[in-house]
């Protein structure tokens, strides 16, 4: 494996129950336009990556906005669990996260925006060269554009749209290159896996839209999981949705140390384990949680070691 796939033995209890659901899409749609939190008139954030690369790197997920109506419990929260600290931009309605000096993302709230949805969620940026290249790539893939791309100082243009499965990610033109292709820091982002609820269709679409190329591994449930390759490297997976009454999403992985520890401490910290780490899914590493208004996100064990032995 390389840095970031840690796909190896997925064992996840399919078809499960999942209280989070199609309305939370339905309710983010209408503040689209201002999931960074800001546009050209107004805050100027600092850069993705103080060590840029030179270039962008196509494929590469770059940014992570967490759209949530309770900005103040998500920054409790992921403070105590991940040790993220925020700087509040634009009078509190954006936060700026980092760890350990590097930016991570960002949280939008929403009570600021008027548009407040009834559970949160992770949005995640892919890096593109060219913005309406590839915009005309989606459409041509059966995707959607969601919005108007709008120019964010310090960060680059962007834009929300829907893949051909209805997952919903941003486009980011990169103003000054992109994180480059590095171990992942532990309480820094990992991995990230697109739970579709038709992944022929959704494979199709990422192969055709942004050119990934596609390694499929077929697990020991007779599923497949498909890596999705770009410059190099793995990005992401496409898998089958296993829960119920959910539509298409990404989820985003956090590496982590101790996920049993971890996922020990997210009912204190006002949130839900979804998934808890045991033996028969991933060996133990993995845990999903929500946070306090709803948004899922993964916790994973994974060493640059285990996973060399992995991929051979």
């Amino acid at each position: 494996m390389e840095p970031g796939c840690p796909e190896v033995r997925l064992r996840v209890p399919w078809r499960m129950r999942f209280s989070w659901g199609t309305p939370v899409v339905a309710a983010l749609i209408p503040m689209l336009g201002v999931m960074l939190g800001c546009s050209s008139s107004s805050t100027t954030l600092p850069p993705i990556a103080e060590d840029a690369s030179a270039r962008p790197i196509p494929g590469k997920f770059v940014w992570h906005n967490l759209i949530t109506s309770d900005a103040e419990a998500a920054r409790t929260f992921y403070g105590a669990l991940f040790d993220w600290e925020f700087e509040l931009k634009d009078g509190g309605r954006y936060s700026v996260i980092s760890h350990r000096g590097r930016n991570v993302g960002g949280i939008l709230d929403t009570t600021k925006t008027g548009d407040v949805p009834k559970r949160a969620h992770w949005l995640s940026a892919v890096s593109v060269t060219d913005l309406e290249a590839s915009l005309r790539a989606v459409t041509r893939a059966g995707g959607k554009q969601l919005e108007a791309p709008i120019e964010v100082g310090g960060i680059g243009r962007v834009v929300t749209v829907e893949d051909a499965d209805g997952a919903l990610l941003h486009l980011l033109a990169p103003a000054n290159g992109d994180p480059p292709d590095l171990d992942p820091a532990v309480h820094t982002w990992l991995w990230h896996e697109l739970l579709a609820n038709n992944p022929k269709r959704a494979v199709s679409f990422y192969e055709e839209a942004f050119g990934y190329q596609v390694k499929t591994v077929t697990r020991e449930t007779g599923r497949a999981y498909n890596v999705l390759w770009s410059a190099g490297g793995p990005r992401a997976a496409v898998l089958e949705n296993p829960f119920d009454d959910v539509r298409s999403v990404w989820i985003p992985y956090v590496r982590v140390e101790d996920p049993a520890a971890l996922a020990g401490q997210v009912e204190a910290l006002g949130g839900k384990v979804v998934i808890e780490p045991r033996p028969d899914v991933r060996n133990g590493t993995l845990a999903v949680v929500l946070d306090p208004s709803g948004a899922p996100v993964a916790l994973q064990k994974w060493s640059p070691k285990s996973g060399a032995e992995e991929q051979r």
